[in-house]
């Protein structure tokens, strides 16, 4: 008898110890490795950086961005309640240059605006779509000279008369000349767009800002900043 009361009253306990944790409340965020930006958005605003602790009562939806340079942003939504304690521990995934690299070769300067160079991604995309757009050009203009080079022969190869075929034997030659300017142009073209997507490929591979150390002094972050080719300076306070 003693033996089953024993159990029963275990067995409550450890719902009553669960409830009481969950009485203290508060939002933890803790992230591998630590010093990671942390931003909660919804009815306010807060940021802090890892490991951060909100002991307010935050109710409602919220938007939880954690970024460190050198890795991947992780983004969540979570539901706060006062009075319900929440904590995420997240583990950072590292930003490779193989990764960066899988990127640019699907969408020039994809790689670099992954790896936060996001004005030189840009660069190299608009490169990019700008050789494309000028292949479309060249290749429209070619199709046009070279049918008008077709007509043409097609109009001196039928021509029975000796002064007919003189007319058009030089204005022949002249479109076939178009034709073939027209042909090297559109050439120039495709080289062009292979090579602004191939460096920015080879940029990805040699010249990815690799994580090159951020420190944490109290709630002073200080960390690289690919943009600036230099450092920056995070002041941030617990939520």
């Amino acid at each position: 008898m003693a033996k089953r009361i024993f159990i029963v009253a275990l067995v409550l306990a450890i719902p009553l110890a669960g409830a009481g944790q969950g009485l203290t409340g508060g939002f933890t965020v803790d992230s591998s490795p630590p010093g990671a930006l942390v931003t909660l958005d919804g009815a306010f605003r807060l940021t802090g950086t890892t490991p951060v602790e909100s002991r307010q009562g935050l109710e409602g939806k919220f938007k939880v961005t954690v970024e460190k340079h050198g890795f991947e942003k992780y983004k969540s939504i979570v539901f706060l309640q006062s009075g319900k304690a929440l904590a995420l521990n997240i583990r950072l995934k590292p930003r490779t240059r193989f990764k960066a690299a899988s990127r640019s070769l699907l969408i020039p300067g994809w790689g670099q605006s992954y790896g936060g160079q996001k004005f030189k991604g840009a660069l190299f995309f608009l490169l990019t779509a700008g050789g494309v757009a000028a292949y479309l050009i060249a290749d429209n203009d070619f199709d046009d000279k070279r049918d008008r080079y077709d007509r043409l022969y097609d109009e001196y190869k039928s021509a029975d008369v000796y002064e007919d075929k003189q007319r058009l034997y030089q204005t022949m030659l002249n479109a076939r000349k178009d034709a073939y300017d027209a042909e090297n142009t559109r050439r120039i073209t495709i080289g062009a767009t292979i090579a602004a997507w191939g460096i920015s490929l080879l940029d990805t591979l040699l010249f990815f800002p690799e994580e090159r150390g951020s420190f944490l002094v109290d709630q002073i972050s200080i960390k690289p900043d690919p943009e600036l080719d230099g450092v920056k300076i995070v002041l941030s306070s617990q939520f």
